[in-house]
């Protein structure tokens, strides 16, 4: 991510508080190098959405998702990156702080089973 900049209104989305320059590819093919996301602060996150976070001092951008005992999962969206994927247990000391939604105008699929190896 590169520095926020001022919003041009009739250009940003409904809602959006910040545009933030992309630099990786994380979360190809919806957020590719050179795009640009739009940012909402505050409020909640929905599984699923993509979010900005503050992990263990260092900020992300992923794919949120919380399963049905409170573990917490920030995935690349790009699945060929999930080695960037975040996995935070539930009680655990690390968290996940989220700073900003990212606006889009569709869902990002949650992540399928992964492929068997070899």
């Amino acid at each position: 991510m590169t520095e926020t900049d001022s919003i041009p209104r009739k250009k940003a989305p409904a809602g959006a508080d910040l545009a933030v320059g992309v630099t990786d590819d994380l979360n190809a093919p919806w957020l590719s190098p050179g795009d640009t996301m739009f940012l909402a602060r505050g409020g909640s996150i929905a599984p699923g959405e993509l979010g900005v976070f503050i992990v263990g001092g260092q900020t992300v951008c992923r794919q949120y998702v919380e399963d049905s005992e409170g573990n917490v999962y920030l995935f690349a969206a790009n699945r060929a990156r999930r080695s960037a994927d975040i996995r935070l247990p539930a009680g655990s000391a690390r968290t996940a702080q989220l700073l900003a939604r990212v606006l889009l105008p569709f869902r990002v699929p949650l992540p399928g089973p992964e492929p068997p190896r070899g």
